[in-house]
């Protein structure tokens, strides 16, 4: 993962950008679904009080239209059971007898007295089978319409017959047959004033709304509003709507012209007609829209305020990571002494201590190394001018061994050789490690010195299997070990023989065993810890030359800290100095080990 870090720009990329990327979708996810709630619910609620409250409207009115026929149909029973009445559509005076004129004036006079203290009637007539027609006022409706309804033959039965005369605007009519003796002799028709249903109906119930009637025909009775397309429409609405409901009222979303309504039916029992309430939706739900609006704002203004508070929560939180930040970047320029100034205790305060630390050490691994170089150069320098006395000390030899051979003193001449070998050896600082073959040829120089000094009174047993001849080792490892048995083991002026065994041997898997034995006067616990402990210091102080411990020291730095070498001893018994090595027989592999090791 990448992280860029830009001072004044947030992308993607930055920790800023990704935390307003993180609170705006957490935002969004909180808000957006309670706003959708929330309006849907706001809509279901408002849609639901609608339809109540045009419902209960609607009822209303269709009551007020209930009590209105039922007290208009009381009129019209009243008339027809009048026997004055009954009696003047029988009698057989005819116009203009004196007698016609007065049985007329009473009957339209009677008439008149129903129909005066009722504002909702314009009219009220009485017509016989007899042709007879007794009125009060003027009627809109034509006089052949109206002796039509003489002619149907529905309307003879003994109940109220409501009418709606489609050719005349607003013309309903109350009809009653006029029965005597059980058998029709004329009609009671109630002629109602033209804005009846429309006293009736228009209640408006909500801005904008549309209330119709309609009957079982699809006949639009009555109308209010001004949508003159929604006023065509009713019957289509109607048609699409179940007209199996009675009383019971739905709000259902209809869409009309393009523009969706919320309607409620409801068919009234009385007149058998449907009374549909239509309002549009967008009036209906202008204020929950003034809701979804609000909603949209407050989202965008919580959107803005989170964009503002992780720019500066942010700029809190990665401050001290662009410290962090640049002081890496000083580092990787090559100062490395730049630290970070950071005093949180949080993350970003422990990274900066653990960096502080990490470059501290690196700092101090980097002076350690640079001063091991500066050391390792001086002892380079120093080995070089060394190498003029060893030089100057192997060329004397040879003149001395040319001598000895020119006097004839062979003594002296093996000495000088064996050592000149030596020294050729100790000379050589090209090779580190040698096969064990050499190893113990040199072992022989050394110990061709030694027998003068001893006056073969210490015998050397060499015993080496054949396949660890070859194995790599670090050179001058046995002298040293057999310089410790021969000086300390027998001493140097001492009458007593001794016997010194070196064996070298393969052990399971890839190592190998070397042990060099010797019955001396051995070695106390307290003396071989010291030694194991102190002997490189002393030698060094003593210039006595290679210890125990540089042995082992050498073993290690060459092959790993699983080998060295153990002493085992028996005070006045034996001595065992016990060398554990791999059995290396290529020089390239052990050095490019080594070189890893170092690296």
């Amino acid at each position: 993962m990448v992280i860029t870090i830009d001072e004044g720009k947030m992308t993607l990329r930055t920790i800023q950008g990704k935390m307003f990327i993180a609170f705006s979708i957490m935002i969004c996810l909180a808000i957006i679904p309670i706003s959708y709630i929330t309006y849907k619910n706001a809509s279901s609620v408002i849609e639901e009080n609608a339809t109540i409250f045009i419902s209960d409207s609607i009822r209303r009115a269709d009551e007020k239209l209930r009590s209105t026929m039922e007290e208009a149909d009381q009129v019209a029973k009243v008339i027809v059971t009048r026997d004055m009445v009954a009696q003047s559509l029988l009698s057989d005076t005819a116009a203009p007898s004196y007698e016609w004129f007065q049985e007329k004036k009473q009957v339209e006079d009677y008439i008149a007295s129903m129909a005066a203290y009722k504002s909702y009637i314009q009219r009220i007539s009485v017509m016989g089978f007899n042709g007879k027609l007794f009125q009060n006022g003027f009627s809109r409706i034509n006089q052949t319409k109206l002796q039509g309804l003489i002619e149907k033959g529905e309307l003879r039965e003994n109940r109220r017959h409501v009418l709606f005369d489609a050719s005349t605007e607003n013309s309903m009519l109350l009809v009653r047959p006029l029965l005597t003796g059980g058998k029709s002799i004329g009609l009671g028709v109630i002629e109602f004033h033209p804005d009846f249903m429309k006293r009736v109906f228009e209640i408006q119930p909500l801005k904008g709304s549309v209330i119709g009637v309609v009957d079982g025909r699809g006949q639009i009775i009555y109308h209010s509003g001004s949508n003159e397309n929604v006023i065509s429409d009713l019957s289509a609405v109607m048609g699409d709507m179940n007209k199996g409901t009675g009383s019971e009222a739905a709000g259902r979303l209809k869409e009309v012209n393009g523009e969706t309504y919320l309607t409620v039916q409801i068919a009234s029992d009385l007149t058998g007609w449907t009374t549909i309430g239509m309002v549009p939706t967008s009036e209906l739900l202008r204020e929950v829209e003034q809701i979804r609006k609000q909603l949209i704002l407050i989202t965008v203004l919580v959107l803005l305020a989170v964009h503002v508070i992780s720019i500066v929560l942010s700029k809190q939180i990665t401050k001290n990571l662009k410290r962090l930040h640049n002081t890496m970047k000083r580092v990787g320029e090559g100062q490395l002494k730049a630290r970070p100034r950071i005093d949180t205790q949080d993350e970003v305060g422990q990274l900066s201590e653990m960096f502080t630390t990490m470059m501290t050490n690196v700092q101090e691994l980097m002076e350690e190394t640079e001063e091991r170089g500066r050391q390792k150069r001086e002892a380079e320098y120093r080995a070089l001018q060394s190498q003029i006395n060893p030089h100057f000390l192997y060329n004397t030899l040879n003149t001395i061994n040319y001598l000895s051979k020119i006097q004839q003193v062979p003594n002296i001449g093996e000495i000088s050789a064996a050592l000149v070998e030596l020294m050729r050896f100790a000379v050589d600082q090209k090779r580190d490690l040698i096969p064990i073959r050499e190893e113990l040829e040199l072992l022989k120089r050394y110990l061709s010195i030694q027998r003068y000094r001893f006056m073969d009174r210490i015998t050397v047993s060499i015993d080496a299997e054949e396949a660890t001849l070859d194995c790599l080792i670090p050179k001058f490892v046995l002298q040293p070990i057999v310089e410790n048995a021969l000086l300390h083991g027998f001493g140097a002026s001492s009458e007593r023989a001794g016997r010194i065994t070196i064996k070298s041997y393969c052990r399971e898997g890839s190592d190998m065993t070397i042990d060099v034995t010797d019955n001396g006067a051995g070695i106390s616990e307290e003396q071989l810890e010291a030694l194991l402990r102190h002997e490189s210091e002393r030698h060094a102080r003593e210039g006595t030359g290679i210890g125990i411990s540089n042995v082992k020291d050498r073993i290690r730095l060459a092959f790993g800290e699983q080998y060295g070498l153990s002493i085992v001893s028996v005070p006045g018994i034996l001595t065992t100095v016990e060398l554990q090595l791999p059995q290396c027989k290529e020089k390239g592999v052990v050095t490019h080990e080594l070189e890893n090791r170092f690296r």
